[in-house]
């Protein structure tokens, strides 16, 4: 990189002079321009940036010495060489209380002279740009600790009884008022079917990046098996600032989230801005994912307060012994919740006794157990509906499920083991081993949890990063193959996953078993 230098004389000939003395570009500078007084100069400098600045010191309109002064005040940083006829030493000595960094007399002035005194102008200002560095990166790392001591205290606080504590206490006096956030990531049961647990939270790892990368002050502590619950000072525009971060997160993650939000003031209590935040977020239950929601003044006093009450399971008996379709069922408490006027966690409970009222008059009460699980994972409204009656119609084939004679489920799950360490390094799916044993892809995840103690895909990454070891230890391929041979196509992911396992990357690991 070329640093630019400006030359100030009033004396055509000694500018002329100077842009031909030396080989500019050959000394790693670009003249940028020269001008016959300081105020011309100092319309230059503000327009443009100026690494060097060299300037008569006595001329018309504004000579050097104040233009020194205008020039060092645009930026602290310039390199100033004052040039004169004469022996002008005590405009020298000013010029260089002002700042200047050399003097040279033009009557005896010499190429080498002139080389070397700009040499050393490019070796302070390259000085100077390596202590900006390192004070920037010093002052993101300082507050980086800052904002982990505030996603610290925010966790233990809401984890406490001690959550009567403001936003106030937590950042001192930024804003009067603070947006707080709750994040989730849409989709997250096919996100944990896929890729396991682990992958979930590097995904919230990468969102909390990105936060700090977007906003400059606040903190975004992940809540654990939840989501990302960001505070940060209000400002305006607020519903773009989200859409921007939630925009930013599909496209860098490849992720849809949703996002609840309400605005609070810096006097409130942390556990407020959470609870409100997290139960806009709930509309997404009944709204759609993919959406910000705005927290809303509920009518009564109470926020938790539910207006409508669940039908309990003796009336669900009741209710299906008088309605011969099961559709007919489903579609009235489908439009029944879809009003919103209960929580969805009281929604899923109702459609779980609905299904055990079902399964209560069929005589199949056995496989609930297996169904649980599939209607707490729905995210909306709509899910749960397509849920439902999918679950209708297998309790309608009890046959398919009736595997849960704890011999023969081991001999299912012996099965399906080893066809997974045959095929591991393909793009192993749960549906696709499922289809092995002859059983459904929930009954085949339930059963497998409960013989072997841990979940499928789980299971599947230890064996591919088993092998990832091996071969890493062999070294007798390239990182990118041992990835591509383990069953893991993307590298980068590969290397990702292994370090947050191992606390080392595959070339750490690699070194360590070979010493």
């Amino acid at each position: 990189m070329y640093d630019n230098v400006l030359i100030v004389d009033d004396e055509p000939i000694i500018r002329n002079g100077l842009k031909s003395f030396i080989d500019w570009a050959e000394q790693g500078l670009a003249l940028a321009g020269d001008c016959a007084n300081g105020l011309e100069a100092l319309e230059l400098l503000r327009s443009r940036p100026i690494d060097i600045l060299i300037t008569d010191i006595k001329m018309p309109v504004m000579d050097g010495l104040e233009l020194t002064r205008h020039a060092l005040e645009i930026n602290p940083l310039m390199k100033v060489v004052l040039i004169s006829s004469y022996n002008e030493f005590e405009y020298v000595r000013e010029g260089m209380k002002h700042g200047a960094v050399d003097y040279l007399l033009k009557p005896t002035l010499e190429a080498g002279e002139l080389i070397a005194v700009l040499g050393r102008c490019k070796e302070m200002l390259q000085k100077n740009r390596r202590q900006a560095v390192q004070k920037q990166q010093f002052d993101e790392q300082l507050t980086l600790l800052e904002r982990r001591r505030s996603e610290q205290e925010i966790i233990r606080l809401l984890a406490s009884s001690q959550s009567e504590a403001s936003l106030f206490d937590i950042f001192g006096k930024q804003k009067e008022s603070y947006l707080c956030a709750f994040v989730v990531s849409d989709g997250l049961n096919e996100w944990q079917e896929r890729y396991g647990n682990l992958h979930i939270s590097m995904m919230y790892e990468d969102m909390q990046a990105i936060f700090y990368e977007q906003f400059q002050h606040g903190s975004a502590p992940i809540l654990t098996g939840e989501g990302i619950f960001m505070i940060y000072p209000y400002e305006k525009d607020a519903e773009a600032a989200l859409e921007s971060f939630k925009a930013r997160v599909a496209a860098e993650l490849s992720t849809s989230i949703s996002i609840g939000y309400c605005i609070v003031k810096e006097t409130d209590w942390v556990e407020i801005g959470l609870r409100r935040s997290r139960s806009a977020e709930k509309r997404r239950f009944f709204e759609g994912t993919g959406k910000l929601f705005a927290w809303e003044q509920p009518l009564n006093e109470h926020e938790d307060e539910q207006e409508a009450e669940e039908m309990n399971m003796h009336a669900m008996v009741e209710w299906i012994r008088a309605e011969s379709s099961i559709k007919t069922i489903i579609d009235r408490f489908v439009a029944k919740w879809a009003k919103g006027d209960l929580a969805p966690e009281l929604v899923r409970r109702e459609a779980y006794e609905l299904l055990s009222a079902y399964a209560y008059l069929n005589g199949n009460s056995k496989a609930l157990s297996d169904f649980r699980e599939h209607i707490w994972r729905c995210e909306t409204v709509v899910q749960l509906e397509a849920a439902l009656r999918h679950l209708f119609v297998e309790m309608e084939h009890p046959s398919r499920l009736r595997l849960n004679d704890k011999g023969h489920g081991g001999q299912l799950i012996t099965k399906a083991i080893e066809y997974i360490k045959l095929h591991y390094r393909d793009e192993l799916t749960l549906q696709e081993v499922a289809d092995t044993i002859h059983v459904s892809k929930s009954y085949f995840s339930n059963l497998f949890k409960k013989q072997s103690g841990q979940n499928f895909i789980d299971y599947l990454i230890d064996l591919r990063l088993h092998e990832a070891k091996r071969m890493l230890v062999q070294n007798e391929y390239k990182i990118y193959e041992v990835a591509e041979k383990s069953g893991f196509n993307d590298v980068k992911y590969f290397s990702k996953l292994f370090k947050k396992m191992t606390q080392m990357t595959p070339v750490e690991y690699r070194e360590k078993h070979q010493q």
